[in-house]
């Protein structure tokens, strides 16, 4: 039966039920697969911390919570091949093993959206993690996504399902718990003051102690996500994006799932003392290279957190300023933060500082890297890629550095996309996909190439076209030649007429012609306004007869017009017209022209008339 009730009686069910009977922790044999992905799909800005996050959730596990090193498989960057090949392995070894209970530990860190986290290769949705994740021939699956709209993965049958819900069936603990950065639409944040997840690091000082609520030196799933969940919101309700994780409990019956334990002979431990005011503490490593973890002083209880034996950073976060002090434990040591020298700092200095000198070549590679996917991450894709050039000049076969090439080339291209430089903007897309090969698989890309493809493809023909166009102005006749005869076999200049024409700045043709059977004479002017072999024209003219020049007293008059009842004395005497059509130049010199014209005249009545005529001209140019 399925009980939903306030968040806060929830919790303290979950927390009743997970510790009602107190089993051995670590009685299974433990696996897990921890994912990391910086760069996301094309359309997402990278990550800086995603890789880094999945290095600190192995270390944890390996040091605290009973995984054997060998049974921890990271995947940085990885596929969807990659990370079902793993799944499937993962399946195997759980149902090869001999233990009688296993426990299976999925974490992804990197971009997702609502439906799928977003991995190279084919999508692979958060329904097909959740069922495979469910699938797994193991006693109890764990999963962690800590990803952008990742409380997507805790919907079944697409509702919601509230945190904490409880479903409680069998004696012994079983079955899949999902806990998740953030809700089904919420965005999951980075924190460079952390170098890592809000989320993910908070996760991740709670397994080193910091959600130890009970202080019996383990910590439950219960407490680790009750932990990050209030650490969480806190870090981000000024935000402007506030980030409430999310779970879904599948787990049945009675016991506890302890994640790790802290009383380890082999590990070291910090002491932050009962305060009555919260005062945050924040371990680094001696280099203060990487956040190792954080805890707030509790009125009600010493909070100790499990170190690996070393050298740390302590630093002290007043409201004004920073203490920071050196801890140096051995294996077995308990040290109190109250016995370290602090020295005060100021908060401009910054939690995490880092002297890539100090690091070994391999580390300091690595923190260009990050450096360069931090350009990327505040859109500053130029000094990103000459970062990422610098490292692939130093190392070709850089792989991750290749892949964040890709990813500055996809920033500049949009850059150039808004600008409207779509020429350059192909240029870059093309680069970013030799960079990356990937890219071509990149749900997002593929709408983004194809579209470019399509403009590309228009742009030729239109290369093509307008280099045509400039070879017919070239070839064209009345580009280079300035005379023309021709005859009309039927037009306003008369029913057989020999003109002659000049060609003025290449579109205007004045026209003298001869009408044989009027007889009579004609002049025109004809306007083609294009330089391409074909163009419209238009054309004013006018044509008078000889028998009204006075160069014979009669005949003539040849063309008549017996449809309307108009003589050809009163059309072809004397008429002013208007002409349109379409002009045609061979590259010979061959011309022609087909119209419509309106002949104006006068009627003997003395009225105005309009008739339609044909055109047809044909002539040549040389």
């Amino acid at each position: 039966m399925r009980r939903t009730l306030p968040v806060g009686v929830r919790i303290a069910c979950a927390l009743v039920v997970l510790l009602a009977t107190h089993t051995a922790a670590f009685a299974e044999q433990r696996y897990a697969l921890v994912i990391g992905s910086n760069p996301g799909w094309s359309q997402d800005r990278p990550l800086r911390y995603a890789e880094n996050d999945a290095e600190r959730v192995r270390e944890v596990l390996v040091s605290l919570g009973g995984f054997a090193p060998d049974r921890v498989e990271v995947l940085r960057d990885p596929d969807t091949a990659d990370v079902r090949a793993s799944l499937r392995k993962l399946a195997q070894t759980a149902h090869d093993s001999s233990a009688e209970d296993t426990l299976v530990f999925v974490y992804y860190s990197g971009h997702a959206d609502e439906r799928f986290l977003h991995l190279r290769g084919e999508p692979l949705s958060h329904k097909e993690l959740q069922d495979t994740l469910r699938s797994l021939p193991a006693t109890i699956k764990l999963g962690v996504v800590d990803a952008c709209k990742s409380g997507a993965v805790t919907r079944k049958g697409g509702t919601a399902v509230e945190e904490f819900a409880l479903d409680l069936v069998n004696p012994k603990l079983s079955g899949m718990a999902l806990l998740t950065s953030s809700g089904a639409d919420e965005l999951s944040q980075e924190s460079r003051a952390l170098q890592g997840s809000v989320f993910t690091h908070h996760f991740v000082s709670g397994l080193r102690g910091a959600a130890d609520e009970d202080s019996d030196h383990q910590v439950t799933v219960a407490e680790a996500y009750h932990y990050a969940y209030a650490r969480t919101r806190a870090d981000t309700a000024t935000s402007g994006v506030p980030q409430k994780p999310a779970f879904r409990y599948e787990l049945s019956g009675q016991g506890e799932l302890v994640l790790t334990r802290l009383g380890s002979n082999r590990s070291a431990s910090m002491t932050i003392p009962k305060g009555t005011t919260a005062q945050k503490y924040v371990v680094l490593d001696a280099h203060e290279w990487r956040l190792v973890a954080e805890a707030v002083s509790d009125r009600s209880r010493e909070i100790v957190l499990a170190l690996s034996p070393g050298s740390y950073r302590i630093k002290r976060v007043l409201a004004d300023h920073l203490e920071v002090g050196t801890l140096v434990v051995a294996a077995g040591e308990r040290a109190d933060v109250g016995s370290v020298k602090y020295q005060s700092a100021a908060l401009s200095a910054g939690i995490v500082k880092g002297d890539p000198s100090e690091l070994s070549p391999d580390e300091q590679r690595e923190f260009a890297r990050a450096q360069a996917f931090g350009l990327l991450a505040d859109g500053q894709a130029a000094p990103a890629l000459q970062l990422f050039d610098q490292l692939l000049r130093d190392r070709p076969t850089d792989t991750l550095s290749w892949r964040g090439r890709g990813r500055a080339l996809v920033r500049l291209a949009e850059a150039y996309e808004k600008v409207g430089d779509h020429v350059t903007e192909r240029r870059a897309l093309g680069d970013a996909l030799k960079a990356d090969p990937s890219l071509s698989d990149d749900p997002l890309f593929q709408i983004w190439y194809k579209r470019l493809g399509e403009a590309d493809a228009r742009a030729q023909f239109s290369f093509e076209t307008k280099k045509k166009f400039e070879h017919d102005v070239r070839t064209n006749p009345r580009t280079v030649k300035r005379f023309g005869v021709g005859f009309d076999l039927f037009s306003g200049r008369g029913m057989f007429a020999v003109t002659g024409t000049l060609v003025v700045h290449r579109m205007v043709f004045p026209t003298l012609a001869i009408d044989v059977a009027g007889p009579g004479l004609d002049a025109s002017v004809v306007i083609a306004p294009l330089s391409s072999r074909w163009s419209p024209y238009v054309g004013l003219g006018g044509h008078v007869s000889a028998k009204k020049l006075g160069v014979i007293e009669s005949g003539g008059t040849m063309v008549t017009s017996n449809t309307d009842g108009y003589s050809g004395d009163e059309m072809w005497g004397l008429h002013a017209r208007i002409e349109a059509g379409v002009q045609f130049v061979g590259e010979s010199g061959f011309t022609t022209e087909l119209g419509l014209a309106m002949l104006n005249f006068k009627s003997n009545e003395g009225k105005i008339v309009q008739q339609m005529w044909p055109v047809i001209h044909v002539g040549w140019l040389w």
